[in-house]
C-alpha cells in the first residue's frame, strides 16, 4: 500500500509537470464521462429504474386494439367490466379516465382554481400498491350511489392549494359547485400513468358512458397473479375479445386486445430514440478513451529510454505497471469526477428538453437525476478505462533494452506506432457512424418541419376553459349564450383578427370517433362501420385556422345556435369516402348502431390538416357545430400572441368572474412540441457528432505530429538526398491516408448496420440517403486533412542540417 500511495504522488507530480498534456487527457475523459453521466442518468430513470409500485414488473396496461384507431388505449367502460368478471390471469383489473371534462374547478378561500382531475375505480391504488401520506385512497367502496362524493389529492395540489395542511383530510372542497370530502392525499409519484391532481371514484362517469359500447372513455391497467406470465394473459384477453365480439358484433367484432408493461405506456414511442442517444453517447465516450490512450502511447514511447534505464538497474515489471496505472487511475478518476459534476449540471437543460417530448410521462422526466446506479457505472467506466490505459502502453514495450538503449534519442515506431494507428483508426470508424446517424436524422426532421401542416400556426394563440356544472352542461342555453358571449368580446378586442373554438388542441386527436355510413352507399356487415374522428367547432374556426374552403359552405352562427345538424368535412373525408361524387350534398348516417340513426347533409368541403400530427397522413375529420363544457379558444392576432394574455383573462372575468383560464400557449408551441421527441434526437446526436469530429481531429493531429516528429532524422536524411518538400508532404499523407481510410470504411459499414436500429425514427428519409453518404465522407475527409495539414507541413519545413546534428 505504501508504494501504491507513493506511486500516486508521483503520477500526480507528473500531471502537474506536464500541464498540456493533462489538461488534454482531464478533459478528454471529463467530457465523455460527462455526457455520458446526463444521458445514461435519463436513460436509466426512464427505462430501466423500477416503477415506484408494488411488484411493478407485474402491473401491464390492457388496451383494446381498433383498426381502424391506431395507437388508441382506450377501452369502453362497459368492455372493462367484462373483462373484469370474466378473466383468470390477474389478481385485478382497474380502470381510470381523465376525459369528459380533463379538469374541474376548485373553490376554496375565496378563489377558483382549474385542477386536473382524474376518475378511478376504487381497486386503483390498491392495485398500484400505493401507500398515502396521510388519510386513506380510494376505495371499492367509494364507488357505491351516495358514497361517491369523496376526493383523493396529489402532494402537488396539496402543497399549491392547501399549504401541506394535514387537517385537510377530513374536509370538505367543492369541485365544480359540487361538495366533495377529501380522504387522503397520496405521493407525488403515486399517479402514474395519470397526472391527477385531484382524483375521484370512477363511479362518477355519467350514465351513458357507462352503459355505451361506443365510447371509450377509461384505460385499464391489470396486475398479473403470481407465476402468470404476459403470454398466458395476453391469450386469456384474446380469448374473452373473441367472445365479446360475438355477443355484441356490431361494437367489437373487429376489436383486439393488446397486453404490454406500464412502462411501455409511459414512454411511448420515444424508447427507440432514447437507446440510439445512449448508443451514440458511448461511442463518443469510446473515442475520448481512445483518445487518451493514444496520449499515453505517445508519452510511453518518450519515455521507453527512460524505462529502459530502470529495469536495467533492476525495477520490477510489476513495479513499472504499477506507475503506469497509477497515472492512468489519477487521470481517470479526476476526469471522471469533472465529468460527473458537468453531467450533473446538464440535467436541468435535459429534463427541460425531455418534457417537452409528446407521449413521454411527465413522471419519469421529474425523476432523472444523478443516481447510485448511475455513480456506480461512472465508477466502473473509470475503473476500466484506467486498466485499459495501463494495458496498451505496457504491451507495446520492447522488451530488448540494449536495442531501447542503442536507439534512445532517435524515436521508434512499431508496437506503440501500430497501436496509435489502430486506435485513431477506430476512433475515425466510430466518428463516421455517429456522423452518419446524425446526417440522416436532421435530413428526416427537415423533411418533416418542411411538411405544410395545413393549419396556420403563426400569431394563433389557444387557451382552454372547462365551464363548471351544474349550472353549465353540454347543450345547454347557458353554456352556449357564455361562449357566445366570450368570442364576440374577444372579436372584438384591439388586435384580433379571428377567434374561434374547438372540443380539441389542433395537432391533437379529438378523443371523439363517431361510426357512419354514407346513405346511398352498399350496408354493410355488422362492426364494419367506418370511423371518423369528429370536432365540434364554431364557424369562426376555419378562418382562424386557415383552412380553405373547398366547396360548399361553412356553418352559419344561426345553425350553431341552433344546433342545426348539419356538417363540414375535410378533403380526406371526401376523398376516402365520396368518391366520384360531389360531397356537397351528401347525406352522413350517424348514431348507425343505436335504434334511432340521423342523417346529416354535408354542406361544405375544408382543406386538410395533420391533426394526429404532422408525421401522419390527415385523417378523415367531420366538423359539427356547437359548444360543451370544454372548449378551447383560438384567436389570431396581428402582433405577439402573447400579448393578450392579460386581456383574454379580463374578458373571461368579465363574464364570469371566478372562471379560471388554463393551458395558455401559442399553435407554433404546439405544433413544435408534436415534433419535440425528433428534435431533440436529431440535435443531441448531431452534439454528438461534432463532439466526436472534434476528438478524432484532435487525436489525429496529436498521432501524426508525434509520428512526424520521431521521424525527424529521417526526413532530414531525405530531403538531404534530394527530396522536394511536397514529397515530404505527400508521405505524410500518404501514411495517414492509411488509418483514414481503413476507419472511414469500417465506420460507413457499422453505420449501415446501425441504421436498422433508427429506420422508424426516419419521416420520409432512406437508411441510404446519398446526401447523408456523401457528407458523412466529405466531412470526414475534411476532418482528417484537417488533423494533418499541419503536422505535415512542419515536417516538410525541416531543415535537413539541424535533423542530422544529432546522428
Amino acid at each position: 500500500m505504501g508504494l501504491f500511495l507513493s506511486d500516486l504522488r508521483y503520477a500526480i507530480r507528473q500531471l502537474v509537470n506536464s500541464p498540456g498534456f493533462t489538461i488534454a487527457a482531464l478533459s478528454t475523459i471529463a467530457l465523455g464521462i460527462g455526457a455520458n453521466t446526463a444521458v445514461f442518468s435519463a436513460v436509466y430513470s426512464v427505462l430501466v429504474k423500477s416503477l415506484p409500485f408494488t411488484n411493478a414488473e407485474r402491473i401491464l396496461t390492457v388496451a383494446e386494439v381498433h383498426p381502424q384507431a391506431p395507437g388508441s388505449v382506450l377501452v369502453t367502460y362497459a368492455d372493462f367490466v367484462d373483462w373484469r368478471n370474466q378473466q383468470t390471469s390477474f389478481e385485478q383489473l382497474a380502470a381510470y379516465s381523465d376525459l369528459n371534462p380533463a379538469t374541474v374547478s376548485l373553490y376554496r378561500g375565496g378563489r377558483s382554481e382549474q385542477v386536473h382531475r382524474v376518475l378511478a375505480s376504487g381497486n386503483f391504488f390498491p392495485l398500484l400498491g400505493v401507500t398515502p401520506l396521510i388519510g386513506r385512497t380510494l376505495m371499492p367502496i367509494d364507488e357505491a350511489p351516495g358514497r361517491d362524493h369523496v376526493a383523493v389529492l396529489s402532494e402537488t395540489a396539496w402543497q399549491l392549494y392547501f399549504g401541506r395542511d394535514p387537517s385537510v383530510v377530513g374536509s370538505t372542497v367543492e369541485l365544480n359547485n359540487s361538495p366533495f370530502t377529501v380522504v387522503g392525499v397520496i405521493p407525488g409519484d403515486a399517479g402514474i400513468p395519470a397526472d391527477g391532481e385531484v382524483w375521484l371514484p370512477l363511479s362518477l362517469l355519467d350514465q351513458q358512458t357507462r352503459v355505451s359500447r361506443v365510447w371509450h372513455s377509461v384505460e385499464v391497467l391489470g396486475k398479473l397473479r403470481a407465476g402468470v406470465t404476459q403470454a398466458t394473459a395476453a391469450a386469456d384477453m384474446r380469448t374473452i375479445a373473441a367472445r365479446l365480439a360475438s355477443s355484441y358484433p356490431a361494437t367489437n367484432r373487429r376489436i383486439g386486445i393488446q397486453v404490454s408493461p406500464l412502462r411501455e405506456q409511459l414512454v411511448g414511442t420515444f424508447r427507440v430514440a432514447m437507446l440510439c442517444i445512449m448508443g451514440s453517447v458511448l461511442l463518443v465516450l469510446s473515442i475520448a478513451c481512445a483518445n487518451v490512450a493514444n496520449l499515453l502511447l505517445v508519452r510511453a514511447s518518450a519515455s521507453q529510454h527512460q524505462i529502459a534505464i530502470r529495469k536495467a538497474l533492476g525495477a520490477t515489471n510489476m513495479r513499472l505497471l504499477s506507475q503506469h496505472f497509477s497515472l492512468a487511475l489519477v487521470i481517470c478518476f479526476l476526469g471522471g469526477a469533472i465529468g460527473t459534476l458537468l453531467g450533473g449540471g446538464l440535467l436541468p437543460l435535459l429534463r427541460f428538453a425531455l418534457s417537452h417530448v409528446s407521449g413521454l410521462d411527465a413522471s419519469l422526466v421529474h425523476s432523472v437525476q444523478l443516481s447510485w446506479p448511475v455513480l456506480s457505472s461512472a465508477l466502473a467506466v473509470c475503473l476500466f478505462t484506467a486498466a485499459l490505459f495501463t494495458m496498451l502502453p505496457v504491451l507495446g514495450q520492447t522488451q530488448d533494452l540494449s536495442r531501447v538503449l542503442r536507439l534512445a534519442g532517435r524515436g521508434t515506431t512499431g508496437a506503440h506506432s501500430r497501436s496509435r494507428d489502430i486506435l485513431l483508426s477506430g476512433e475515425i470508424a466510430f466518428a463516421v457512424v455517429i456522423l452518419f446517424l446524425g446526417l440522416l436524422l436532421t435530413r428526416s426532421f427537415e423533411k418533416l418541419t418542411a411538411v405544410q401542416p395545413g393549419y396556420r400556426t403563426d400569431h394563433l394563440l389557444s387557451f382552454e376553459i372547462t365551464l363548471p356544472g351544474p349550472k353549465f352542461q353540454t347543450g345547454a342555453p347557458a353554456t352556449d349564450q357564455f361562449y357566445e358571449q366570450l368570442l364576440a368580446k374577444l372579436s372584438n378586442s384591439p388586435g384580433v383578427i379571428s377567434v374561434g373554438s374547438s372540443n380539441e388542441v389542433p395537432f391533437n386527436p379529438s378523443h371523439s370517433m363517431t361510426r357512419f355510413l354514407i346513405k346511398g352507399t352498399s350496408p354493410v356487415e355488422a362492426g364494419a362501420f367506418p370511423i371518423a374522428q369528429i370536432r365540434t367547432v364554431n364557424p369562426g374556426f376555419f378562418s382562424a385556422m386557415g383552412l380553405r374552403l373547398e366547396g360548399g359552405r361553412i356553418f352559419t352562427q344561426a345553425e350553431l345556435s341552433d344546433r342545426s345538424n348539419v356538417f363540414v368535412v375535410n378533403r380526406a373525408f371526401a376523398d376516402q369516402y365520396l368518391v366520384g361524387r360531389d360531397p356537397v350534398g351528401a347525406t352522413v348516417v350517424v348514431g348507425v348502431l343505436s335504434g334511432n340513426p340521423v342523417e346529416v347533409p354535408i354542406i361544405g368541403v375544408v382543406s386538410n390538416a395533420r391533426d394526429l400530427g404532422v408525421a401522419s397522413d390527415p385523417p378523415p375529420e367531420i366538423f359539427a357545430a356547437g359548444f360543451g363544457l370544454h372548449e378551447v379558444l383560438l384567436a389570431r392576432v396581428a402582433a405577439n400572441p402573447e400579448s393578450i394574455i392579460p386581456s383574454i383573462r379580463d374578458i373571461v372575468h368579465s363574464i364570469l368572474p371566478e372562471q379560471p383560464v388554463y393551458n395558455v400557449q401559442t399553435i407554433d408551441e404546439v405544433l413544435s412540441n408534436s415534433m419535440a421527441g425528433e428534435k431533440i434526437t436529431a440535435v443531441l446526436i448531431g452534439i454528438f457528432a461534432l463532439v466526436a469530429l472534434a476528438l478524432a481531429g484532435i487525436g489525429i493531429y496529436g498521432v501524426v505530429a508525434s509520428a512526424t516528429a520521431q521521424r525527424t532524422q529521417e526526413i532530414g536524411i531525405r530531403l538531404a538526398v534530394g527530396a522536394q518538400r511536397m514529397d515530404i508532404l505527400r508521405l505524410v499523407f500518404m501514411q495517414s491516408a492509411g488509418f483514414a481510410i481503413f476507419g472511414l470504411t469500417v465506420g460507413l459499414g457499422l453505420a449501415f448496420l446501425c441504421t436498422r436500429l433508427v429506420r422508424s425514427l426516419l419521416f420520409s428519409t432512406s437508411t441510404a440517403d446519398s446526401l447523408s453518404l456523401m457528407g458523412t465522407v466529405m466531412i470526414v475527409l475534411i476532418m482528417v486533412v484537417a488533423g494533418v495539414i499541419v503536422p505535415a507541413y512542419r515536417a516538410a519545413l525541416t531543415d535537413p542540417v539541424n535533423a542530422l546534428r544529432t546522428e
